[in-house]
């Protein structure tokens, strides 16, 4: 998998003979065999004799301190009826053992059906993720546990200058028109969001989040959450980016609708993440919001692009760009109007 930042975030490891001797010895599973689960870190899908499990090894930044946040709040938010993983215990009584540079942890196996993806799904899932947000606020993590080094975000401050960046990055290619194109667009979306937000997100509170609350890291069996996963974004920072990031990409899926059918749909979703809310949106978060979903594509631009290390990667995640720019620049190009969808 392609690195990023200079080789700071290690590329994906694989499943081998080595990570088999690894269960065997560090969990005492009798493996009869595994699959590849894909995912940004290697998640495994264990048959053993006792029964399945999934095995993740994760990419060689994330530190012990780090680890071990993520393991205590899943068990916070597990107790507070949050289904998240419960990872196994090594034999030796610890939360993880090692893969070379890697760590690795174990969980159960949880059945499921389907992910978070469909509209109606969506609107099951997003009150759990209001109820996430509610016990969260009120967790102590350590400072690993509150910052991940890479994410699906990108704070209001750091958006302008990552977006430059980028885009003097892809200027410096001999940009095809189409590439030109997205570096345009994507200069133009950071100018109006960081001067549509800049007085709001200094008046935001932060919190713990979970940073990736989206399709298959949310897992259904029938109509009911039985799992959320994958916290390796998580972090703080304002909850409505939280928010938009859910949105940001259920507003991807369908086709392009009208602007009051596309306003009604994310209108709805929000309606129902706020029912899991023990505090509802503040009217600031609330205007807050549009500005927030407007800068979803800019960690796209700002944090990979301008940072995947190989060149051809980064071109190719370009072509995926005119849909999200575009989405974007309709509500950073009508404040007004998106201010009312959410007020």
């Amino acid at each position: 998998m392609n690195d990023v930042q200079g080789g700071h975030r290690g590329t994906r490891p694989v499943p081998t003979s080595e990570l088999v001797d690894v269960l065997r010895t560090g969990y005492g599973l009798e493996v009869r065999k595994i699959a590849d689960l894909g995912g940004v870190n290697l998640n495994v899908l264990v048959d053993a004799e006792d029964g399945r499990y999934v095995a993740r090894a994760y990419l060689r930044y994330v530190t012990p301190d780090r680890l071990t946040a993520i393991q205590d709040v899943r068990r916070c938010l597990t107790a507070a009826g949050v289904p998240c993983p419960r990872h196994l215990p090594t034999r030796d009584g610890a939360g993880w053992t090692s893969l070379g540079e890697c760590l690795v942890e174990v969980e159960r196996f949880v059945d499921h059906d389907g992910y978070m993806k469909a509209s109606e799904r969506l609107r099951q899932g997003l009150p759990l993720l209001g109820r996430l947000h509610s016990v969260s606020r009120t967790l102590e993590v350590s400072a690993a546990g509150r910052a991940s080094r890479f994410a699906n975000h990108i704070q209001p401050e750091d958006a302008p200058a990552a977006t430059t960046r980028a885009t003097t990055r892809i200027r410096g290619w001999a940009p095809t028109q189409a590439e030109q194109r997205v570096a345009d667009l994507a200069d133009e979306l950071a100018a109006l969001v960081s001067a549509g937000e800049r007085d709001l997100w200094p008046k935001l509170p932060r919190q713990l989040v979970h940073g990736d609350f989206w399709d298959n890291n949310v897992f259904f069996r029938a109509d009911q959450v039985v799992m959320v996963a994958d916290f390796d974004f998580m972090g703080e920072r304002a909850r409505v980016d939280d928010l938009a990031l859910t949105l940001y990409f259920a507003d991807l899926e369908p086709p392009l609708l009208d602007i009051d059918a596309r306003a009604g749909n994310l209108r709805a979703l929000v309606d129902a993440y706020e029912t899991g809310l023990d505090e509802p949106l503040t009217a600031t978060e609330r205007t807050a919001l549009p500005w927030a979903l407007a800068r979803q594509p800019l960690w796209e631009i700002g944090g990979w692009i301008g940072t995947l290390a190989q060149e051809d990667k980064a071109r190719e995640y370009i072509a995926e760009m005119p849909t999200a720019l575009g989405r974007a620049l309709q509500i950073a190009r009508r404040p007004d109007f998106w201010s009312g969808v959410f007020e």
